[in-house]
């Protein structure tokens, strides 16, 4: 299957330039590998490519999918397999910081077993009647691993990793080791940077963000998008509605997603450090360098 490489890294630091100079080199189109840029309109808070790079270099899965709709691991590797059979002379370069995508892509999906309705309805009358703290909480308590790399206000995953630990005795993390139908392995590149520079990149882009008109966005959204939609629970559009109904002042809007999209990549890293094979690229090195030297290794 024609994958040139895959490009992980944390939010922030700095993936889409590299990844589009490298799609130009070896004309390659990019596969977005990110659960949160696939929804239609959630553009400027999941930090979708610009228009200038989707018209620059083909890109698959964004912006594209239904934001009522829960997009699951499943559906990605079965979306990459599909594009990748019906274009088998295309070189394709994997681009994103859900290193489950990745994961499940290469080495298979995971068989999670049937979950009983008791242990569902226990489950999600734990969110119902004592919100998503408790959740997240009871997460924790089972399987600290997941709660390590799923994001806090992912109800879906939340509910699923609980679910499966109560019905099975097993850690959910442990659980989705067992795993079929990857692609196999592919060349990978971990883009990291020290965490002072990460950090400041993260609070410097949400300023951007709001500047780009995050807000607009969300207030557009909120005329046609219900707020069930599991779109919703991508970081920040949350707090734009608090502050939309006033509920939440604009200074505590940044201040709250730049501490949350900080604790995000903080959990991405643990993710890569742990989870993938990779070789780490420091992004603190000249862009020209790292280019040459990714370039160079790909020619191999």
């Amino acid at each position: 299957m024609p994958l040139l490489c895959a490009l992980v890294g944390a939010t922030g630091v700095g993936k889409t330039k590299l990844s589009l100079s490298l799609a130009k080199e070896f004309h390659a189109e990019i596969i977005s590998m990110d659960s949160r840029q696939i929804y239609k309109g959630f553009c400027i808070g999941t930090a979708q490519p610009s228009k200038e790079a989707l018209q620059s270099i083909p890109h698959h899965l964004v912006d594209f999918y239904p934001p009522t709709e829960n997009f699951s691991v499943g559906e990605f590797v079965r979306n990459v397999k599909e594009l990748l059979q019906k274009n088998p002379q295309t070189p394709y370069i994997l681009v994103g910081g859900t290193g489950m995508y990745l994961q499940a892509l290469t080495e298979g999906l995971a068989e999670i077993p049937q979950v009983s309705e008791d242990v569902r309805k226990h489950c999600e009358g734990i969110l119902e009647k004592e919100g998503l703290e408790t959740l997240v909480q009871k997460v924790k308590e089972v399987d600290p691993d997941s709660a390590q790399t799923i994001l806090p206000q992912d109800r879906q995953r939340l509910l699923r990793a609980l679910e499966v630990s109560i019905q099975t005795g097993r850690k959910f993390s442990e659980v989705r080791k067992d795993r079929r139908g990857g692609v196999g392995a592919v060349k990978t590149f971990w883009l990291d940077r020290d965490r002072e520079t990460l950090y400041a990149n993260i609070d410097k882009r949400v300023l951007q963000m709001v500047d780009e008109g995050w807000k607009k966005e969300v207030e557009s959204l909120l005329s046609r998008v219900p707020l069930a939609a599991p779109a919703w629970q991508s970081l920040g559009y949350k707090e734009w509605i608090a502050c939309i109904q006033g509920k939440m002042s604009l200074h505590d809007v940044v201040e709250t997603v730049q501490q949350g999209t900080r604790r995000y990549a903080k959990r991405q890293i643990t993710w890569f450090r742990h989870q993938t094979v990779a070789e780490r690229i420091d992004l603190g090195e000249s862009f020209a360098q790292n280019f040459a030297s990714i370039s160079q290794k790909l020619s191999k």
